[in-house]
């Protein structure tokens, strides 16, 4: 564990934050974020190099975390204390390795069918008590104070318990949905489509908020204290895209001549 310490401690000493060090950072987040949008013109070598640069920077960070979060206090430390009983889940971490190795890859079905009932064990009644036990309470509960509530509070909740009902209706299949039944299920499409459309709402606007802060940086670091960074590396990828597809029509009318 100390080797660990004094290792990341001399790494983190040759990158002493300073303003040379954050322009080069500053360059490389606007070259990646353009290779990224570059996507958008069609796929090129330029939008692969952040590709692979973004797979490998996240598997580098999850492996760190699982070093120091999971592996370091969760099974060297004990061992290093005698406590030998986490050798057993280890072990069966380790397992789920072996499926990229043909000839033993039969093990890490052990380590998934481990994980596959713990997680459902786990799953199940916290998934009853959040999407379930706690939905039907929050739509209880306000009806239970209606008499200190305002009349628009006391509007929503019954609104609010009135599109529950219908949406259950339309997901109770005992019965044919015919008369009655049909009209309050028909209701609860209408609460249902209310819904998608809130949820996909909320998750554009989510986008858009990673999007904002992209271009925010973009605009940041287009200043002269960080020397142009987004428009010397937008025009010089203009640039390229223009002398590649000028570069492959000549390619094209070539052949087409020796045809």
């Amino acid at each position: 564990m100390e080797l660990f310490t004094n290792l990341w401690a001399w790494f983190s000493g040759l990158f002493v934050i300073t303003p040379a060090w954050m322009t080069l950072g500053a360059w490389v987040a606007v070259g990646l974020t353009i290779f990224i949008f570059s996507f958008l013109y069609k796929d090129n070598p330029f939008f692969k190099i952040a590709e692979h640069l973004y797979l490998g920077a996240g598997m580098g960070w999850w492996f760190q975390v699982y070093l120091y979060s999971i592996f370091i206090p969760k099974v060297w430390d004990p061992l290093m204390a005698h406590q030998w009983g986490v050798i057993i889940p280890a072990v069966l971490g380790i397992s789920l390795v072996t499926q990229f190795i043909p000839r033993i890859s039969w093990m890490s079905r052990y380590g998934f069918t481990f994980m596959m009932g713990y997680g459902a064990g786990l799953a199940v009644p916290a998934g009853l008590s959040t999407d379930f036990i706690a939905q039907i309470g929050g739509t209880i509960e306000p009806l239970s104070r209606m008499a200190s509530m305002t009349p628009f509070a006391i509007f929503n909740s019954l609104l609010v318990a009135f599109g529950v009902i219908c949406v259950l209706f339309y997901f109770f299949f005992s019965v044919e949905h015919k008369g009655a039944v049909k009209k309050v299920s028909s209701i609860g499409i209408y609460f249902l489509m209310i819904y998608f459309g809130a949820a996909f709402g909320n998750t554009v606007m989510a986008r858009f908020s990673l999007l904002y802060g992209r271009f925010d940086e973009l605009y940041t670091y287009s200043g002269s204290n960080y020397f142009y960074a987004t428009q010397v590396i937008l025009i010089s990828m203009v640039l390229y895209f223009v002398v590649h597809a000028l570069a492959n029509k000549g390619k094209k009318g070539t052949s087409e001549e020796a045809a």
